[in-house]
């Protein structure tokens, strides 16, 4: 291009960087060198000039740095050297592609990418300005890398003896990030495609993993290495130059919902029955299982998000729930079925899955050239969204360690190598587990054959257990109900008319996904009195029945799960404020779950079975246990079996419920027996 036509150029910058952009300008002549960026919205110059846009997005490489040249006359401040004041365009409306779509007829253009940052390289030190030195005559050589060629022989002494020469060079920072279509936008099960991407100075560590952003920048080749690190010589690879990059709030859903369809969703919140349809519509092949798809309802609205405490602690506005069941209940094609309703839903089965795939992780990767890349796992990706989770006590130890503060606090922190990190993970948990061996025994207690700790069920608002029950009546409304959906979709396969027609979902299916990313994103539901006196009293009642029974039937933790489930109910109808019967419904499925999974031998609902993997009864039976044992020992230096018996018969415990406790002490390590007949306690060092 003549020096003619980017004079011009650049004179049109001048003129619009004094109409649009005169308080960015300020802000560089105030701040540099911290500010040495300027955001410049295309829209802005569209209006300007929509020739010189359109050159914009076509010949980026010429054009940018025109703006860039302009930029430097315009500021007050010595600009040092090569040091350059950053032209970041952003707001494009045209070169939009799906990260998936960006190809070949790209290269050399400037693009536009809703993305989702899924891993980021630690910083690369690049060579910006390079000094090159002849080792012969001693010839200096003051090059751009990415501009000026490189001469291989010497203008001098014509030798190849041209070395360049590092400490004296201008190094710049380098980052590679990895970016990917975010879930929502993809369709069916199209799979995920990532691009590299490279952002070079301010725009360093300023974003991490799970971050979404609006990515700008100007696709670049390189060439591309075989497996066995050779170079080819006509196969490249792409990547992406960044010119700006704006973070975008992870919503829920980013789906467009039209004028008509915010209309229908407005009327179908009229409907007073509108729970119980999208209740009825979640899972609709599945027969029964009617509390559990309420729950999931309530999951799918969520409570108020971001609400903050007086002491700056947040409190979490996403349900979790867990779903323990005999084989072939159908927890998997719930887990499913919910995954394909959400506008953001990720599946995994904790068979396949790592913690650093279920969190984040930091290995050594390609992408930083051998160095420590930090990677996002499924709660970070799926922030915003639902996390389904299936064969949640299939998970490795050490793996579900990590899920402790991704299901409370809703982060996940990453310190490794020296990388301190901490990520977001807003993301609604909806996981499924089978019983430890395999079905569920009516003859021990639920939690008992829970094969997750106690420390991360108590983490999760609802857990449904799930039995495989014998009733003639309700196998066989569940077999007919199984075999008309069958019948119909094979009628419908061969083309076949007058088949027994299947009840469909009271709501449709792509309606009930924009009635849920509508009221996620619009309606935050406040407390209502009479709904605060309701819950408040629900507790303290509880709490009063525990005391007089010994038990303990409820946590304060208890009452945050059932405001989050009193504001989801709020929300299911587009109410802005949680009133009595929303209360009401969170009440009974809390007391659903209690009753089939916190209750005791004598009938008492007992929280300590979910919270302490043992109920209020047993513990104290072991306890009485230990403290006969403990008086025996102090009286004759030993406890003899049979004593410990009679002791125990008079305690109220019969010999079989002692004989199993003792086992069970034995086992953990409290005591033990030096020879047959005989019981001790084992001493610590503390004691």
């Amino acid at each position: 291009m003549a020096d003619a036509e980017l004079e011009a150029i650049k004179s049109k910058f001048d003129d619009f960087l004094e109409e649009y952009c005169r308080e960015e300008l300020d802000a560089v002549n105030i701040y540099y060198p911290e500010k040495r960026s300027v955001m410049i919205d295309v829209k802005s110059l569209e209006k300007f000039d929509p020739e010189l846009a359109n050159e914009l997005m076509d010949r980026p490489d010429t054009i940018i740095p025109m703006a860039e040249e302009s930029l430097k006359g315009k500021v007050n401040v010595e600009v040092l050297g090569d040091d350059v004041i950053h032209a970041r365009f952003f707001g494009q409306n045209v070169n939009n592609p799906l990260v998936q779509d960006v190809g070949s007829s790209l290269i050399g253009k400037m693009i536009q990418l809703d993305s989702l940052i899924v891993k980021r390289s630690e910083i690369i030190p690049k060579v910006k300005i390079g000094m090159f030195k002849c080792t012969y005559c001693g010839e200096v050589y003051r090059l751009r890398v990415d501009k000026d060629e490189i001469p291989e022989t010497c203008v001098q002494c014509k030798r190849k003896s041209v070395k360049q020469v590092p400490e004296e060079s201008t190094f710049i920072n380098l980052q590679k990030i990895a970016v990917q279509d975010p879930l929502e936008r993809l369709k069916g099960n199209t799979p995920t495609w990532q691009l590299e991407v490279w952002m070079e100075d301010d725009l360093v560590n300023t974003v991490i993993p799970g971050d979404r952003i609006e990515l700008s920048g100007i696709l670049r080749v390189r060439l591309r290495k075989s497996q066995r690190g050779k170079t080819e010589t006509n196969l490249f690879t792409m990547f992406l130059e960044t010119v700006s990059i704006v973070p975008k709030q992870k919503e829920f859903a980013d789906i467009k919902i039209s004028d008509e369809e915010e209309r229908a969703i407005a009327e179908a919140s009229k409907d007073p029955n509108i729970f119980d349809k999208i209740s009825r519509s979640i899972a609709p092949s599945i027969f029964g299982h009617d509390e559990i798809k309420q729950a999931i309802t309530l999951q799918l609205f969520g409570g108020t998000p971001n609400k903050t405490l007086v002491d700056g602690g947040l409190i979490r506005g996403d349900m979790h729930i867990l779903l323990i069941g005999d084989p072939g209940s159908a927890k998997t094609r719930i887990l499913q079925s919910v995954i394909r309703l959400v506008p953001k839903g990720i599946y995994v089965s904790g068979k396949s899955v790592t913690g650093g795939g279920m969190t984040a992780v930091a290995e050594r990767d390609e992408l930083s050239e051998g160095g420590w890349t930090l990677k996002a796992g499924a709660l970070v990706l799926g922030s915003g969204g639902v996390v389904a989770i299936d064969e949640f006590d299939k998970i490795g130890d050490e793996d579900r360690a990590a899920l402790h503060e991704a299901l409370e606090s809703q982060t996940i922190s990453v310190a490794k190598a020296g990388i301190i990190a901490t990520f977001t993970a807003r993301a609604a948990v909806l996981a499924a587990a089978n019983p430890k061996y395999g079905r569920f025994d009516k003859n021990i207690y639920p939690s008992e054959q829970f094969n997750i700790p106690p420390t991360l069920l108590s983490r999760f608002d609802l857990i449904f257990p799930i039995t495989d029950t014998l009733d003639e009546e309700t196998d066989r409304k569940i077999a007919k109900h199984i075999l008309i959906q069958h019948a119909a979709s094979g009628a419908k396969l061969a083309s076949m008319t007058g088949y027994e027609q299947v009840d469909l979902a009271p709501i449709p299916e792509e309606l009930l996904k924009k009635y849920v990313a509508y009221a996620r994103k619009n309606i935050m539901p406040k407390l209502g009195k009479e709904a605060a006196e309701r819950i408040e009293g629900y507790y303290v009642g509880l709490r009063k029945i525990g005391a007089r029974q010994g038990a303990v039937p409820i946590t304060p933790r208890q009452i945050e799960g059932l405001v989050r489930m009193a504001e989801a109910s709020a929300k299911t109808r587009l109410s802005e404020t949680v009133q009595l019967f929303d209360a009401e419904r969170a009440i009974v499925l809390s007391e659903f779950m209690l009753r089939t999974l916190a209750v005791d031998r004598g009938g008492r609902r007992d929280i300590d079975t979910i919270l302490t993997g043992m109920p209020r009864e047993k513990v104290d039976k072991i306890n009485s246990i230990i403290s006969i044992v403990r008086k025996l020992e102090a009286e004759e230096g030993f406890a003899k079996m049979q004593r410990i018996m009679e002791e125990a018969e008079r305690a109220g415990i019969d010999s079989t419920t002692a004989n199993k406790y003792i086992n069970e002490l034995e086992r953990s390590g409290d005591i033990f027996s030096p020879k047959p007949g005989i019981i001790k306690i084992v001493k610590h060092d503390s004691e």
